[in-house]
Parts: structure tokens; C-alpha cells; sequence
């Protein structure tokens, strides 16, 4: 057994990213790097753990890596014209692969914790994917639609997330694609998103790895559509 194990995260945290947000200076975060040490990052890595064995256990190929799923506190501020040093926000990500390998890149297929004080949601499928992962998810669109349709159909998706295919889209069919074809309404889709919100005090629960579980079981056939079409 593990000398430490995950089981809820500290409300402490809201205030921290609130006085994160009013002082976001590196001297600042070393004064209260300790907190962060020991009540973010730890209890992250842990949670992280936790959920790949639960993964495992339920035979779900969502990948948890404690050097993968966890992003980065430190934003990258090379192109940005806001040089705050810090994120005020936790993100997570477990990417889908059927070959139970670690692809972390721009336009992979998970499940995604996010929180933010005013702002906390559970999201999965795929965001704003390159030009030639998009165009392969389409023409399997093509031919598989209704196999698609049904998974979006499906009670327990429809259940555990309140937006289906939340993201943007185009005004009409991208070129190349006939228009009023039975997939057209998915084919304008320039990401594959399904999304729903957290209740700040369910974050903080010892319920959310079962929560977070139940999410990625429901969400499963889905991801599972996005990533046969991009492989």
C-alpha cells in the first residue's frame, strides 16, 4: 500500500488561486510554494494514481500519467501579451488510447478535469484538432453517421453530460464535402466535445475520483469513435 493515498482535495486551494490571481509574481509563489508543494502538486500526483487504478480496474483505456495528465502551473507566456507567471486554474488529462500508450499531443482524445474558482467542469472527446486529424475524423463521418448518432443517443452520455458537441463550427459544409449529406450538421463541427459542469463543493469531495469514473465510463464509446477514426 501506498504511503500516502489520494482522498479529497483542500478547499484551501480556492483561496490560494485567489490570492495567486491578486499577487501572480514569483515572489509571491516562492513565499507560498510550500502550500503548493504539499496541498496542489502531491495531492495531484495522487489523485492521478488513484485514478489509474480505477481505470485498470473497469478496463477503461483512459491513460493516467502523473508526468502526462497534469499541467503545468507555469504558463507559457513566450507569444502571450499577459506575462503573468501563473496559471490560477488546475487542469488534468487522460488521453484514450486503445494501444495504452502515452500520446500527449495537441489533438488527443481524453477526459479533462478542469478548475477555477467560478468555473469548474468535466469535458472529454477532442478540442480544436489539426487540419488533418479533423479531416479524418469527417470522412469516417462519412460512412460511419449513424454509428455516430447512436453514440451521441445514448442515455448514459446524454446523463452525465449536459453539452453534447459543445464547441465551434462553421457557418456551412467545409469544401470538398456535398452539401446535405445525412452527416452535414457534423461535418461543420471543428471540434468533437462533450462537456459538463462541477459544483465547486464536488471538487473538493472524496466522491470525485468515482464522479471522474463515472464520466469517463459514460463517455467511453464515444472517445473510443474519435480515436478508431484518427488512428
Amino acid at each position: 500500500m501506498r504511503k500516502t493515498e489520494f482522498t479529497q482535495f483542500n478547499p484551501a486551494i480556492s483561496k490560494f488561486f485567489k490570492e495567486l490571481e491578486k499577487n501572480n509574481n514569483k515572489n509571491w509563489f516562492d513565499a507560498n510554494r510550500s502550500f503548493y508543494e504539499k496541498e496542489i502538486k502531491e495531492p495531484l500526483k495522487q489523485f492521478v494514481t488513484l485514478m489509474a487504478e480505477l481505470f485498470y480496474k473497469n478496463n477503461l483505456n483512459y491513460i493516467a500519467d502523473t508526468k502526462k495528465s497534469i499541467f503545468r502551473i507555469n504558463r507559457d507566456i513566450r507569444f502571450s501579451k499577459n506575462k503573468d507567471p501563473y496559471k490560477t486554474n488546475l487542469g488534468l488529462f487522460f488521453p484514450y488510447s486503445l494501444s495504452q500508450i502515452v500520446a500527449q499531443k495537441p489533438e488527443s482524445v481524453g477526459l479533462y478535469l478542469h478548475y477555477e474558482k467560478g468555473s469548474c467542469f468535466i469535458a472529454g472527446g477532442i478540442h480544436m484538432p489539426s487540419p488533418p486529424v479533423l479531416k479524418s475524423i469527417r470522412n469516417n463521418l462519412l460512412e460511419e453517421w449513424k454509428v455516430f448518432e447512436k453514440i451521441l443517443n445514448d442515455k448514459d452520455l446524454k446523463k452525465e453530460f449536459t453539452e453534447i458537441l459543445w464547441g465551434d463550427r462553421l457557418n456551412s459544409i467545409p469544401r470538398g464535402y456535398t452539401k446535405g449529406h445525412p452527416a452535414e450538421k457534423y461535418l461543420v463541427l471543428k471540434e468533437f466535445t462533450v462537456f459538463s459542469n462541477l459544483e465547486e463543493k464536488d471538487f473538493f469531495s472524496a466522491k470525485l475520483p468515482d464522479l471522474m469514473l463515472k464520466k469517463g465510463k459514460a463517455m467511453e464509446p464515444f472517445v473510443r469513435f474519435l480515436v478508431e477514426a484518427t488512428e
